[in-house]
């Protein structure tokens, strides 16, 4: 009887810290938008970070008739093994200044890795595309850990539509371009003839504790879950070897 209490006694402990554990880890809510994680590092040519609230400004004020120029943005994913699925929509102008709507007047072209996604207006509105639409953004696909891509931007202003007489008073647009990055999942490509990976080898991978706060807590979790699972077994492995052994009868003189 006393081994047997001993047992439910280290079984409540064990629960115990198990709640206690769990609670301790739960995670503090942060009230400031992160659309770009760390692993996710963007920039333009020009020297210019895309910070972690995703947020890129386009300002145009020195432009004239016939001008050509562009710009390129290199996105990396440099996390070890979490993809990441990136989209990007474009504000409405944020401002506007003069006598011509440049957001209108320049002719913009997306080219995102050697393909055309987007011809139209700076605006980011055409016949096709609504990039000012939240819920239809443009798509830049899975980012794979250590993948690189670049965006290019190429801007035009018409030499014949517009004239220096459009410009006698400056004109000003700005715009913001916002990038968003969540966590996905790859399509398996396994092999489905090659033999499913040992019991203890899926342990090992499901137990070992990731780099990001999150995950470790998760992880933690997960491993006092299994410590206590096995706990649980050992005992009532113990205590069936206990009751299948013979009692000893007490001797009578």
């Amino acid at each position: 009887m006393k081994k047997r209490y001993r047992g439910e006694k280290c079984l409540l402990v064990c629960l115990f810290l198990l709640i206690s554990l769990s609670l301790a880890l739960k995670p503090v809510e942060v009230s400031s938008e992160s659309n770009l994680p760390p692993g996710i590092v963007a920039g333009d040519d020009q020297g210019i970070k895309i910070k972690n609230d995703g947020q890129y400004l386009v300002e145009i004020q020195d432009v004239a008739p016939g001008k050509k120029w562009s710009t390129k943005i290199t996105i990396i994913n440099i996390e070890k093994d979490i993809p990441y699925l990136l989209t990007m929509n474009i504000s409405k102008p944020t401002m506007i200044k003069g006598t011509l709507d440049l957001s209108k007047a320049i002719q913009m072209t997306l080219i995102y890795e050697d393909k055309e996604v987007y011809k139209g207006p700076l605006s980011g509105v055409n016949k096709m595309l609504n990039l000012q639409d939240q819920s239809t953004p443009l798509n830049l696909g899975t980012f794979k850990a250590g993948d690189t891509k670049m965006l290019e931007a190429r801007f035009e202003l018409d030499g014949k539509s517009y004239t220096n007489r459009d410009f006698f008073e400056k004109n000003i647009v700005e715009n913001i371009w916002y990038f968003k990055a969540i966590k996905t999942t790859l399509p398996d490509t396994s092999d489905p003839d090659q033999p499913e990976k040992p019991l203890i080898e899926k342990l090992i991978s499901k137990l070992r504790l990731p780099n990001t706060g999150e995950e470790w807590r998760n992880a933690l979790i997960f491993s006092c879950i299994g410590l206590f699972l096995i706990l649980i077994s050992l005992l009532i492995v113990k205590h069936k070897k206990q009751e299948r052994k013979p009692r000893k009868k007490k001797r009578t003189h």
